[in-house]
């Protein structure tokens, strides 16, 4: 199931670079506590001053609904930070920090799946260069802490 909504988002994304979580990576994912989970990403590479399409692909594996979902995008080095605190610090000021859907957030029904879709725009004086895009996957609790699900990270090119 979870291999075929890969195969799904992979043939619907218009963008030049795909990842997919793979059948080891399900497994792994399937054995933790916390879920939903991050199974595609895709993304465009753009030009300084420009803008880049950036899509991330979510799947509910559990048997009861998810809700309060909420994933957020930026550009720094924070993925190898296993420290979820200092991860999400890890910003690279000059770019935008998006956080998508609009409230009340993404809910998931059992063995549901969504796509949610960022454009991230780009200063105009930046280095030409290959950069750290990061992703965080959030369940909301509004009136106490929330949940950490996942992360995903992606190399953009600016040329």
């Amino acid at each position: 199931m979870i291999q075929e909504i890969v195969e799904k988002n992979k043939r619907e994304a218009k963008s030049e670079h795909f990842t997919g979580i793979s059948p080891e990576e399900i497994k792994k994912k399937l054995m933790r506590v916390h879920s939903p989970f991050i199974v595609s990403q895709g993304w465009s590479s753009t030009v300084p001053g420009g803008s880049f399409s950036y899509s991330l692909g979510i799947y509910n594996p559990d048997p009861t609904q998810a809700s309060s979902l909420y994933a957020h995008v930026w550009v720094g080095s924070g993925n190898v930070d296993p420290v979820v605190g200092s991860f999400l610090l890890n910003v690279d000021p000059r770019f935008p920090r998006l956080t998508e859907p609009a409230f009340f957030g993404l809910s998931l029904p059992p063995n549901g799946s969504a796509t949610l879709n960022y454009t991230v725009k780009v200063p105009a004086k930046i280095d030409t260069s290959n950069y750290l895009g990061n992703s965080c996957l959030m369940q909301f609790d509004y009136h106490d802490v929330g949940l950490y699900l996942d992360r995903s990270v992606f190399v953009f090119t600016i040329s």
